[in-house]
Formats: structure tokens, C-alpha cells, sequence
């Protein structure tokens, strides 16, 4: 039986990382603040998710403020850069993706993330866990443990990725996780102010180490080394490496209350990323995240019978305006065959009245429809004829010129036209190609609608519309007046501060 694996990521070092992998590109937000570092981290976190796939996961960030390693050395770190001021207000958003992203924060007052990593991977690795530490740090080599009931190991994600078990920490540092530290001691860290003992570089450390297993027996037997100089700054400097030990060792005993079950993963929050990711203007990451038709509660449902047409055209006229899509196979109107007609009067909520889905009575609903009961279309269309040419009853829509000629095609004059948000979609902006609904949604709303592909297939494996059974078809068509009703509503202001201006009804979009 496979063991659980959690990952636990040196979120500091990755966000530096971060930083200064992208730094000077001019990301930024619509308040012109840097948004950079929060971009490559997230990236760097999904490609990790993606391709790793963490039962469990957690990250964990140092906090401000001394720790108990400042109490040992008044000066500890102080060689250390202060923070880039455009990084420092980044931080606050990089803990808020990682939360948004399903990835747990874990942090203790007065230790550094380090300590916290190696207290969770030493209780996991316990309890039966493959735990992997996400950093770049060698110093997490001294947590690495090779084991049949519970084993943690280092990934280094740089370039392709770097695996580091016992065997792998020997090949690449020269001595065993064990004796990690004790090289560490010896050489100490200019960046963090460990003195470690002047002299002694790695490979003398990693030698001394080989010779006599440990830095405690090192120093015991350090009158006998025939070396002066290693002999005599041993001496000389024995605290100096004591102490450098205790600053190097990663403490496994942190005060921390961890529920290994809060660490599953259990995938990202579309809703709290689309909101993130949308302050931070990251246009792709915003286009993932917007919410869908899957994401968010409807009330979308087929019209197919003379009962239900009745039902709703009463409903409609009661409530003196509504939206309206035509649905026509193909999506020319001169040639368009009608397939059918949605209807939205409140957000989120439809009516599809399909009238020519004309199956074959395969199973596939992309190849064709199924037996599902339509109102017949000349039927329908006279029901509908005194709603839609009612000019007192309003319509809205998103490219009413194409319903209103498709109408026209069946004997029906479209009336009461009083909002195209397609329309208003181009004079917001002219110079676009196109102003499908798709775009106006997402940009005007946060949705991300269905678009043709999505229902009908594509390149040689696409069907006409009418081919494709109307359950099918029903999220798609819904959209299609639910989510014009929508943007001809307070919902999109800027498309309805044009849309209700002076002289609007007499435009058209070219074609």
C-alpha cells in the first residue's frame, strides 16, 4: 500500500525566487503596484500541483519579528539586504494565493519557516508519510531520511527538478543528512552571521567530518590534528562552532498544533482566485478563474410544451421586459434555420423553447439529439408573434439585428428593441475585431460563458446546432439571454451608460 505524500514548500525562498526571476518586467495592478513576484510564485505553485499531484500540502512563510536564534546572536542575518519595498508589499498577496489556491500557511512567533518545515516533516514522516520539502536550501538536507514507514525527502524545483534522498544528499553535499550540520557549523554562513570556524572551508569540513563522524568528536580530538591551522582555530573557536551548530539546525520541536487532514488537498477556490487574480489584473489566470455555468447556482429549464409556452408568455408580458436570443443554424441570418428561442426576465434564470432540434436518435448528444418533445415551430412562433411584436413589451439582447432578421425570415417583426449590449460593446470600443457575447460576459460580468464549440465540437468532429439534443443545448441557450439581460442591467454599468444614451436604438455594428 502506497504511503501519503505531503508537500511542504519553503514558501520564503520560493517567493524570493519569484521575485528575482521576473524582476524589471514592469508587472503590475491597476494602482500601478508590483505584482510580479505574486505572478511567477503562483505559476511556479500550480506547476508544482500539476505535475506532483500532493495529497497533502502545506506552505510555510517567516514571520516579522526576532526568533529564538536572534537570542542566541544579537546580530543574526544582520549582513542580510533588507527586503526590496516592492516585494514587502507583495508578500501579503502571495499568502493570499497560496490560501486561494487550496495550499494551507504554516507559521510559529519567534522561528523561521525552516523550523516549522522540519517540526511537520519529522511528525509526518512518523506517521507514515512521504514528505517532500519544496526548496532551493541546502540546509533542508539535514532533514532528509530514507524509511519503510515514513521517509522525507528535498525537491529542488529549479530547471528540470532535483530529487534528494540519503543517498543523493552524500552525492551532492559529501556527507550523510546526519552530518549536515556539522559542516554547516564548521564553514558557517556570511549572509546569516554564522561564524562558523575561520579557516575551515567545505571540502577541509566535509574531510574533518569523514575522519571523525561528528563536530562534537572533532573538537574532543581537535589537539591531535596534524594540520596547525585546523588544529589551532578549533581551539580557538570552539564556541564560535558550537553555536553556529545550534543557528544551523533546523528545530523539529516547534510548539505547533498541525491536523494532518486540514493539510489535504483539495484543489483551488474558483471563486476566491477569479477575486484575487482579478485586483492583480492577471488577464489569463482571471480568464481560467471566472466563474461558469458548473460554478454557480441557475435556474435554466426547457420549454416544450403548448402548456409551458402559454405559461411563459404570460410571464413575460407581466414583466413588461425581457431578454431574448434567437438560436439559428447557421449563424447567418439570411440563411439561417431557427432552432430555437431563449427568454430571461432575473438573473441567472431561463427559458428555452427549442422548436428545431432535429435528431437521429443516436445517444451521443454531440451527434445527435435525443427524443426529447419540442412545440412545434409554426406553432410556437404564432404564440409568440403578439409578445414579440408587442412594441410595449421591452426586448434586450446581445445582436438583436440578427434576431430580428431571423424573426423576420418566419413572418415575425421583432419590436419594443430597447438595449444591445452588442452594440454597446462597440462603442465602448470600436477598434475590436468582434464583440461576441463571450467577451462582454467575462469582461462586463466575471462569467466565463459556453461558447459554440463548447455545445456543437469542433474541426471535423463539429455538428450543426439542431444536430445536438436540447438538454444539451439548454446552458448555452440560457446563457445566451440570461447573461445579455444581465449586462443590460446595473451589473455592467459602463455597457449601460452607453447602451441607454441619446440616439443608441439608431446604430448598428458593421458587419
Amino acid at each position: 500500500m502506497s504511503r501519503p505524500s505531503l508537500f511542504l514548500i519553503d514558501g520564503s525562498s520560493q517567493m524570493y525566487r519569484a521575485y528575482h526571476a521576473f524582476r524589471g518586467r514592469g508587472l503590475s495592478n491597476q494602482e500601478g503596484q508590483a505584482t510580479h513576484a505574486v505572478y511567477v510564485f503562483v505559476t511556479m505553485l500550480r506547476k508544482l500541483i500539476a505535475d506532483h499531484r500532493p495529497e497533502y500540502i502545506a506552505a510555510s512563510f517567516d514571520l516579522a519579528g526576532p526568533t529564538f536564534r536572534d537570542a542566541l546572536v544579537a546580530d543574526y542575518k544582520a549582513n542580510r539586504a533588507a527586503m526590496p519595498d516592492d516585494l514587502a508589499e507583495q508578500i501579503a498577496w502571495v499568502h493570499e494565493a497560496c490560501e486561494a489556491l487550496g495550499v494551507p500557511i504554516l507559521t510559529a512567533p519567534g522561528y523561521e519557516a525552516d523550523d516549522v518545515i522540519g517540526t511537520i516533516a519529522t511528525r509526518a514522516a512518523a506517521a507514515g508519510f512521504d514528505v517532500t520539502i519544496v526548496s532551493i536550501d541546502k540546509d533542508f538536507f539535514q532533514l532528509v531520511r530514507d524509511g519503510t514507514t515514513g521517509a522525507t525527502r528535498v525537491y529542488d524545483p529549479r530547471e528540470d527538478g532535483a530529487w534528494f534522498d540519503e543517498a543523493a544528499v552524500v552525492e551532492k553535499f559529501g556527507v550523510p543528512p546526519a552530518r549536515v550540520v556539522d559542516v554547516l557549523a564548521l564553514v558557517g554562513d556570511t549572509s546569516d552571521n554564522v561564524a562558523g570556524v575561520p579557516g575551515i572551508g567545505k571540502k577541509g569540513a566535509i574531510d574533518l567530518m569523514t575522519a571523525y563522524g561528528t563536530l562534537d568528536a572533532l573538537l574532543d580530538r581537535a589537539s591531535e590534528l596534524t594540520q596547525r591551522t585546523y588544529r589551532e582555530a578549533l581551539a580557538a573557536h570552539r564556541e564560535d562552532a558550537l553555536r553556529s551548530r545550534t543557528l544551523v539546525t533546523i528545530r523539529r520541536d516547534v510548539p505547533i498544533d498541525v491536523d494532518f487532514e486540514a493539510l489535504r488537498y483539495r484543489g483551488a477556490s474558483r471563486e476566491r482566485c477569479y477575486e484575487l487574480f482579478s485586483r492583480l489584473a492577471f488577464r489569463t489566470l482571471v480568464n481560467e478563474f471566472a466563474p461558469t455555468a458548473e460554478s454557480i447556482e441557475k435556474d435554466y429549464a426547457l420549454v416544450t410544451s403548448p402548456e409551458g409556452l402559454e405559461a411563459l408568455i404570460a410571464g413575460l408580458g407581466a414583466a413588461g421586459e425581457f431578454a431574448l436570443r434567437v438560436l439559428a443554424d447557421p449563424e447567418t441570418p439570411m440563411r439561417a434555420g431557427l432552432v430555437g428561442l431563449a427568454f430571461s426576465t432575473a438573473d441567472r434564470q431561463a427559458r428555452y423553447v427549442p422548436v428545431g432540434h432535429a435528431g437521429a436518435g443516436g445517444a451521443d448528444l454531440l451527434s445527435a439529439a435525443a427524443a426529447t418533445p419540442q412545440v412545434d415551430r409554426r406553432a410556437a412562433l404564432e404564440r409568440l408573434r403578439p409578445l414579440l411584436e408587442n412594441e410595449a413589451v421591452r426586448k434586450v439582447g446581445h445582436d438583436l439585428k440578427f434576431d430580428a432578421l431571423v424573426l423576420r425570415n418566419h413572418g415575425i417583426e421583432l419590436r419594443g428593441l430597447a438595449f444591445d449590449s452588442m452594440l454597446a460593446s462597440y462603442l465602448l470600443d470600436a477598434t475590436r475585431p468582434g464583440h461576441p457575447l463571450e467577451e462582454a460576459s467575462l469582461e462586463h460580468l466575471g462569467y466565463k460563458a459556453l461558447t459554440g464549440e463548447d455545445v456543437c465540437g469542433r474541426g471535423a468532429k463539429a455538428v450543426s446546432l439542431a444536430a445536438v439534443a436540447p438538454e444539451a443545448a439548454l446552458t448555452f441557450a440560457g446563457e445566451r439571454a440570461d447573461l445579455a439581460r444581465q449586462l443590460s442591467s446595473r451589473r455592467a454599468p459602463r455597457v449601460v451608460a452607453v447602451g441607454r444614451a441619446p440616439g443608441f436604438g439608431g446604430l448598428e455594428v458593421p458587419r
